[in-house]
């Protein structure tokens, strides 16, 4: 009988020391896990934030081909294809869903409210219905605020500081985008207090951005402010902004070395990163309804000189000296 209780401690002991050295603690993902992303514009005009979220994954254990199946779809900036690769992705049957953008959130949240959904980024997931609160979101959807009607305020402000005659300001985007009616709203209550005048130039696409900047001939604009969901279309809107001489701001880091003349947003490869924790915890148990909405902590300014030469502007120092990267 001693012999016996011996054999068995031992044997529980090995398999407590087995536990200790396996790749995952207890809690963490066994087996093959299966996410989804789908990306409302492009993955290469995000490529920095996803190979943050990537990099994430991996460090907490997920690999790619191994243990972790990851089915994605990218909409290119075109509203209309939502709903078809929405419902392609979650006929894959994910585990969870990241998806970027107010509009996607929202497509999705009509196709599913049982599939866990974490967005990356939404200008104000409150104000536009996607949660209940921030800290309590409820159903089946949390994730990360862009604070994009906070940030384009800001936004405004620096344009203005660099343009102190500036009159006229548009916001190119989406009309029917609900986030961008929610940076609008704010955009035109602030301007007030400044004493210039902001209006929608309605664009989504090439074809009705290559149109705005032909109304710009008979209807000039003083500077540009650039909605975060034309991600996907920033190279196309620097391009026509340089050639047109108007003064464009954007959200993503990336632009800045393709001409914009200002850079000033959220860090998204922080947001990424924290989305695979957020990730994680969903497929290791934890509802989405008990992860609080996150909103940004670090912002990203920066400054293209040489767009500042070519349309003949002098940046204070004042936006210098706080500037994250200047290029000269």
């Amino acid at each position: 009988m001693r012999r016996c209780i011996v054999v068995q401690r031992r044997a529980l002991l090995a398999a407590a020391g087995s536990l200790l050295i396996a790749p995952f603690a207890f809690g963490q993902p066994p087996a093959v896990r299966r996410i989804a992303i789908l990306e409302y514009g492009d993955t290469v005009a995000r490529a920095s934030s996803w190979a943050a979220f990537n990099d994430r994954l991996r460090e907490l254990g997920y690999v790619e081909g191994k243990n972790l199946l990851v089915e994605r779809r990218a909409a290119q900036g075109v509203d209309a294809q939502l709903p078809a690769l929405g419902r392609e992705l979650l006929a894959s049957r994910p585990e969870v869903v990241l998806v970027n953008t107010t509009p996607a959130t929202q497509v999705l949240m009509r196709l599913t409210d049982t599939v866990p959904i974490v967005f990356t980024g939404a200008a104000d997931p409150v104000g536009t219905g996607i949660v209940a609160s921030l800290a309590r979101p409820g159903g089946n959807v949390t994730g990360f605020s862009s604070q994009l009607v906070d940030i384009n305020e800001k936004r405004l402000e620096l344009l203005r500081e660099i343009l102190p005659r500036a009159k006229r300001f548009a916001l190119l985007g989406p009309g029917s985008n609900r986030g961008v009616q929610a940076v609008l709203k704010r955009l035109q209550a602030s301007s007030r207090s400044l004493g210039v005048e902001v209006r929608l130039v309605d664009a989504g696409d090439p074809g009705a951005i290559e149109r705005a900047f032909e109304r710009f001939r008979s209807e000039p604009v003083d500077a540009l402010l650039v909605a975060s969901v034309l991600v996907a279309y920033n190279g196309q809107i620097v391009d026509l902004s340089r050639k047109a001489r108007i003064p464009a701001s954007c959200i993503q880091k990336g632009v800045l070395e393709a001409g914009a003349l200002v850079v000033f947003g959220p860090d998204t490869d922080a947001h990424y990163r924290r989305a695979a924790d957020y990730a994680h915890r969903i497929l290791t148990g934890t509802k989405p309804a008990d992860l609080p909405v996150e909103q940004p902590k670090d912002f990203w300014l920066g400054v293209n000189l040489q767009t500042a030469r070519a349309l003949g502007l002098k940046i204070p120092q004042s936006i210098l000296l706080r500037a994250d990267r200047v290029i000269e």
